[in-house]
């Protein structure tokens, strides 16, 4: 198996689009066109499949803004850099972005001409041969007539085999620039309950045709090659082989691999409805990947408390405690940032220019556990007084933290003396008079946000408390 990394490029849009800015007809929104680009290249294919099949359907997912034509999405040919261009250009609009033939005549004179190619009278030849070698197609043939039942239309693929209940239209890909082609396909091959299949005598790294992604990005990132090797395979094996190439997700931030196989046609997974035939199910890869992602990033509050509940519990006075993570986060384990536990989340702004607020921590994991944590205190509520006496800015938090983690028992039953109690009854009719002194300390609010999902929203001023 071969294995190639591959690079998704960044700023997809043209630098100076004739038209700058698209009409979302189903919202009736006007979006710039660098935003509906964007720079996810494999979602960008499916999206320029999508605006083909939608202007073929007259249901147009874009519009001009100034003429309300619909509008095609394409790409340079030197460049992977895409605009969006009139359907139809005729003087009423003052963006230009017709050339002197149309993309119809364009993609007719390609296509035709690969049609009539040596090589592509070859590859039909060894895919008939491949499908014959099975044993289990039947009504194998090359260039035969598809007329629809539902749609009246018909067409007539390179090759068309059946398996048991259904049919299969093979088409060689050698062209350069059809999407209207191979979206007016995959729309009749849908409705007439057949199943495309298209078939490359290449499929490069890197540096490939725009079309051979639009099949690809299209066809849940699956590719097929099928050459005088595959099919001599194919004979020797008693089965049509195939060589297929495919994406996978990349493990953290990776990029997505690209590997390489040779694979039988009975280890292929056939959806008609999508109109997609594939080897690997990257969909699915990347879908659990995503969950695999969010579980872990769900787990980070956790494993964050857990280490600093070792930092607090080695280390009793909080110089000690703030000595030990001055050089955050170089302090913290090694595996933190695999998935951006660090890199992807608040944690990112400490270091340097900002230290984390050490004794505030540890007062808000004192709630969270109902004890001292890295204060050298002995009873909880010992650590209330010191956060009401010296940290006035986080009290509205903190008892936003009482409320939650339910703590007004343990105070109550800890309060021997009455001090807490009087206390409070001097600082609330305080919050009222004066604000300011109790207004929520921001500058580390999406620390303790994150740290403490439980306890939003945390109130920004007394008024939101009280």
């Amino acid at each position: 198996m071969q294995i190639t990394e591959f690079n998704t490029p960044e700023g997809l849009a043209v630098t100076d689009p004739e038209i700058p800015v698209v009409l979302e007809a189903s919202t009736g929104r006007e979006l710039p066109v660098r935003e509906v680009i964007g720079d996810d290249l494999a979602h960008l294919m499916q999206l320029r499949m999508a605006v083909a099949t939608s202007n073929q359907e007259d249901r147009a997912l874009y519009l001009c803004p100034e003429c309300f034509v619909p509008l095609a999405l394409l790409s340079r040919k030197e460049r992977r850099r895409f605009w969006f261009k009139h359907t139809l250009e005729d003087g009423r609009c003052s963006a230009v972005t017709r050339g002197e033939l149309t993309q119809e005549e364009i993609n007719a004179r390609k296509y035709n001409g690969a049609k009539e190619s040596f090589l592509h009278r070859q590859m039909k030849q060894w895919l008939v041969e491949s499908l014959y070698a099975n044993g289990r197609f039947a009504d194998i043939a090359s260039e035969q007539r598809w007329t629809g039942s539902v749609t009246g239309a018909w067409r007539k693929p390179d090759v068309s085999a059946q398996l048991e209940n259904l049919k299969f239209a093979f088409e060689v890909q050698l062209s350069t620039t059809f999407l209207d082609v191979i979206a007016e396909r995959r729309r009749f091959y849908t409705l007439e309950g057949g199943l495309l299949f298209w078939v490359f005598a290449h499929f490069e790294d890197d540096g490939r045709r725009l079309t051979q992604d639009d099949v690809f990005y299209n066809n849940n990132q699956n590719a097929f090659i099928v050459s005088q090797a595959t099919r001599d395979a194919s004979r020797a094996a008693g089965k049509f082989l195939l060589d297929c190439v495919w994406s996978e997700p990349g493990h953290g931030n990776a990029e997505p691999v690209l590997r390489r196989q040779r694979v039988s046609f009975d280890e292929l997974t056939l959806d008609q409805e999508k109109q997609q035939v594939y080897f690997f199910d990257y969909a699915g890869a990347q879908a659990r990947r995503v969950a695999d992602e969010a579980a872990e990033r769900a787990s980070w509050p956790t494993r964050f408390e857990a280490w600093w509940l070792q930092v607090a519990g080695s280390y009793s006075s909080l110089y000690d405690q703030e000595h030990e993570v001055h050089q955050f986060p170089q302090c913290v384990p090694k595996d933190w940032n695999d998935w951006g536990l660090i890199s992807l989340t608040p944690l990112r702004f400490y270091g340097k220019d900002m230290r984390l607020p050490v004794a505030m921590l540890n007062c808000f994991y004192s709630a969270k556990h109902g004890r001292p944590v890295g204060l050298n205190r002995k009873h909880f509520i010992e650590v209330a007084h010191y956060l009401a006496e010296s940290y006035p800015r986080y009290l509205m938090w903190f008892r936003r933290a009482l409320a939650v983690y339910d703590r007004a028992p343990l105070l109550k039953q800890q309060d021997k003396t009455g001090n807490w109690a009087k206390r409070v009854k001097a600082y609330l009719p305080d919050m009222h008079a004066d604000p300011e002194k109790y207004t929520a300390d921001q500058k580390h609010q999406r620390l303790f946000e994150y740290l403490f999902p439980e306890l939003l929203p945390l109130p920004a001023s007394p008024n939101e408390a009280l």
